[in-house]
């Protein structure tokens, strides 16, 4: 029996606690953009199905052991981090953002264009390739924080939660990553931004 959804997050963990039938909705809402946060950070699309069964297991496992008065989402999204990392890890991959669609590219851009010069980049709509490379070449802190604001489009608080590292610190690596990317770019040959 499908769950409404506007049901929110703790309501749809409280019933999948309740009845294990339930847990189905939990993942209906969160397996598309998971598997976007885990393909961004560098798993192949069958290894991001892979890793993605992992999260929902250890999900499962653990549903009980969530505690309603923090964000979900966050408390997920930590899950599928360690995940990602772990099973990139055992692959011997370096973890960091590695895929990206010309529309990932393009809100990126748009995102960033809040607090720089990163517009004009934007309406200019440079080649996915050139943005992926850029990304591959930051260091994997940088291009994950920036994938997750930017992207993800999560709050401090939530980057916080997922990273498990102070707001400040979050501020801190979102300002070091963009002067970071802004750098890789130049050393592309954008240097107008």
């Amino acid at each position: 029996m499908p769950k409404n959804t506007t049901e929110t997050d703790q309501e749809l963990v409280a019933a999948a606690i309740a009845d294990r039938q339930a847990f189905s909705h939990i993942v209906h809402r969160y397996e598309a953009p998971l598997g976007r946060y885990v393909r961004r950070v560098g798993a192949t699309e069958s290894d991001a199905d892979d890793v993605l069964q992992e999260v929902f297991v250890k999900l499962f496992i653990n549903l009980n052991d969530y505690d309603p008065h923090l964000k979900f989402s966050s408390w997920l999204y930590r899950i599928a981090h360690n995940e990602t990392v772990s099973f990139l890890r055992k692959k011997n991959i370096r973890p960091g953002v590695l895929t990206l669609s010309a529309e990932d590219v393009d809100f990126f851009f748009e995102q960033l264009a809040d607090e720089t010069d990163f517009a004009e980049l934007a309406s200019r709509r440079y080649d996915a390739q050139i943005v992926r490379e850029s990304l591959r070449e930051l260091a994997p802190r940088y291009a994950e924080v920036l994938t997750l604001r930017f992207l993800e489009e999560k709050s401090y608080s939530e980057i916080s939660d997922i990273l498990k590292v102070p707001e400040g610190t979050v501020a801190t690596l979102i300002n070091r990553g963009k002067q970071a990317l802004k750098g890789t770019l130049a050393t592309r040959g954008i240097t107008h931004i």
